[in-house]
């Protein structure tokens, strides 16, 4: 079985990536029954902030990728540079350093995979 670490980088500008991201972890796990985690970096946590245009969109999505089990991660760093605080973000997304959670990631033996 294969471990992906799903990098999300792509900003609001860029929808349409952002939604691909989520599919493909999705279906890693439900169709190849890989081992995913999805990690919000950079520009990527604008798709976390529950106070955006399209959050009930990617508030599904996110709730989808917990019900199958996939751990969700958003780099704080990254929440900062984009003026996001905790309360911003959709509950139940941990909050990690990204640099430090993606080397902790490949040393598991996780791929990482951005988009």
């Amino acid at each position: 079985m294969s471990k992906m670490l799903v990098m999300l980088t792509t900003g609001k500008d860029d929808v349409n990536s952002e939604m691909v991201a989520f599919s493909f972890a999705f279906n890693a796990v439900k169709n190849a029954k890989a081992e995913v985690e999805l990690l919000f970096l950079g520009r990527g946590v604008q798709a976390a902030n529950k106070n955006q245009k399209n959050s009930p969109q990617f508030l599904e999505q996110v709730n989808m990728l917990k019900a199958e089990g996939i751990p969700l991660r958003i780099c704080k760093v990254s929440m900062a540079g984009e003026g996001l605080k905790e309360d911003d973000i959709f509950p139940d997304i941990d909050m990690v350093f990204g640099g430090v959670e993606t080397d902790r990631k490949i040393d598991e033996g996780y791929t990482v995979i951005t988009f």
